[in-house]
């Protein structure tokens, strides 16, 4: 039986089947440095329960929490996740896209690009469903999208614990430790994606070695990102504590251009793809110079982090309706009471 005419079209792409190898940013301590220099640079005008060792350490683990996601190998998370690590930009040009005009929903890129392939599937080659397990090869990734998206869940839950500080009398100590905790969590989960978009080979289709033309001669080696995650961090010794003093000031990031700040950082660290590929090839990146880079982009990270830190806690608002919902249920408590008080 042949598929009808729609359903062709919708299997074709670009060839990017092998973008979906499993994708690390860094490994765990290069996310960690990451985490540590955000918290060193916390703003000032951040509560001060926030800067204890114990928060610290608590984002510093969660800064790790999405790459354990995929230990699990269950197709709906990995549907979900593993295009959240990564945007290769070079794969967005074909459909007049870059990161300089990206859309700022997730759903609008998805039907600008099912449109582009239905429209002109001359232009792609076929698209093998058996070959794509979690459903994911038809995206060049969506790492903005889900660093906008956790911004504005840390703000959310800042809302929420904003609420309950300023009706302190409608609220537990409970309701408060949890809200703390959810702003906590998700600022942790963040950490790790910010980490990820600092390092190159994130924001690129060479993520394993160089593909395609190749007339520098650059490594193809697919293990060269696993050496950039962990293997070059260790080579030149790079550690939290080690690094703490070189940390930056938090980067700015705006309420209301938060997607182009995005962006821009994003963009930044996909323009050092080739430089990173030349220290490679010269062997200066086990050298001083490789050093330098490799610092300076978890640095960056670093800044950037604790940008969006900064911005998803001053964009927190009150919930009216989280504070009409707390007034009736101490109204229902305090009529339960005194119903109680009566009948005795």
């Amino acid at each position: 039986m042949s598929c009808p005419k729609s359903a062709r079209l919708l299997l074709v792409v670009l060839p990017i089947l092998s973008i979906n190898t499993l994708v690390h940013a860094w490994d765990e301590t290069g996310h960690v440095i990451v985490t540590r220099l955000a918290f060193e640079k916390l703003p000032d005008d951040l509560p001060g329960w926030l800067r204890t060792p114990e928060v610290r350490d608590r984002l510093e683990y969660l800064a790790n929490e999405p790459d354990r996601w995929r230990g699990q190998k269950n197709v709906h998370l990995d549907h979900c996740n593993n295009p959240n690590h990564y945007i290769d930009e070079e794969y967005l040009y074909p459909y007049g896209l870059s990161l300089k005009n990206l859309p700022p929903l997730r759903r609008e890129l998805l039907d600008i690009m099912a449109a582009q392939r239905a429209l002109h599937p001359e232009k792609f080659p076929e698209y093998d469903r058996a070959r794509d397990r979690s459903y994911t090869n038809l995206v060049p990734g969506l790492l903005p999208y889900e660093i906008a998206e956790l911004q504005w869940k840390i703000a959310s839950s800042w809302t929420t614990l904003k609420t309950y500080e300023q009706h302190r009398e409608l609220v537990t100590d409970a309701m408060i430790n949890n809200a703390r905790q959810n702003v906590i969590y998700h600022m942790g989960i963040l950490s790790h994606f910010v980490g990820d978009g600092c390092q190159p080979l994130h924001l690129t289709k060479h993520h394993h070695g160089w593909v395609g033309d190749n007339p520098k001669r650059y490594t193809t080696d697919r293990d060269f990102h696993a050496y950039i995650d962990g293997g070059v961090i260790r080579h030149h010794n790079l550690t939290p504590e080690g690094m703490e003093h070189l940390a930056k000031p938090a980067r700015r990031v705006t309420k209301t251009k938060y997607w182009r700040d995005i962006n821009a950082y994003l963009h930044e660290s996909f323009l050092l793809v080739e430089p990173l590929y030349e220290l490679e090839k010269t062997g200066e990146l086990k050298g001083p110079k490789g050093k330098d880079f490799i610092e300076d982009r978890l640095v960056e990270g670093g800044a950037m982090l604790a940008g969006v830190w900064a911005t998803a806690y001053r964009s927190a608002v009150i919930d009216d309706f989280r504070v009409r919902q707390l007034k009736g249920n101490a109204k229902r408590a305090a009529g339960s009471t005194s119903g109680e008080a009566a009948a005795k």
